[in-house]
């Protein structure tokens, strides 16, 4: 059976020549925390976790622009914590279910081949009508590329976090991410514009159920 997918390769740049100079305990403890990050947002952009590759990792989702939403939520927290950045690789298309739970086509090795050519902290992600990012995320032109069994060229486009010039970020209490304030959202019914920190209705939904979770203990 044949479905619509996106996909996307991560992988620490420089892990191997690290791992020689610091040692493998070293090594270990930078893998546990990429593989936490990771599996923070995928659970959180809702983004199946394919399968680990040592240094990196596979993710699949079938949502609109869910890929691209975790892959910057991954590459924000690595940033601020690891000693090695992370390069990414987007693609999004038809594939074949194989097995029942794998997958067969060739926007994979795509995704996988793109995140072989980015660079230290990039994330580029092939053109495709369906493959999209949240209003906090830019879609700025890479080039035109080619793909090792891929017979056409591929337009490939840079995914990043927004920014407007002279407007300082909101946080986002939630997913940590820096948003820009023009496009926060606050919780359904909330009028408070302090509130206008979240990058999206599912952030701002988990935030307005804590608060209310915590209302109950306090009255109880």
């Amino acid at each position: 059976m044949r479905q619509d997918r996106c996909f996307a390769f991560l992988d620490l740049c420089g892990f191997s020549a690290y791992t020689e100079a610091n040692g493998d305990e070293e090594a270990v403890s930078v893998l546990s925390m990429m593989r936490s990050v990771v599996r923070r947002a995928a659970d959180r952009r809702g983004v199946r976790v394919m399968k680990w590759l040592g240094d990196g990792v596979m993710l699949t989702s079938g949502d609109r622009g869910a890929i691209a939403a975790a892959t910057l939520e991954i590459r924000h927290h690595l940033g601020g914590a690891c000693p090695l950045p992370v390069r990414t690789g987007i693609c999004r298309g038809g594939v074949i279910i194989f097995d029942g739970d794998d997958y067969v086509g060739a926007v994979i090795n795509v995704a996988a081949r793109l995140c072989d050519r980015a660079e230290p902290g990039q994330v580029l992600m092939a053109e495709h009508p369906d493959a999209t990012v949240p209003p906090w995320a830019t879609i700025e032109p890479y080039g035109r590329v080619e793909v090792p069994g891929i017979r056409q060229e591929l337009t490939v486009n840079e995914i990043d976090v927004r920014r407007t010039p002279g407007r300082a970020p909101v946080v986002d209490p939630v997913c940590g991410l820096p948003i820009d304030p023009t496009v926060a959202v606050a919780p359904p019914g909330e009028d408070d514009e302090r509130l206008r920190c979240f990058c999206s209705a599912g952030c701002a939904e988990e935030w307005a159920r804590a608060r209310r979770a915590r209302h109950v203990h306090r009255v109880a």
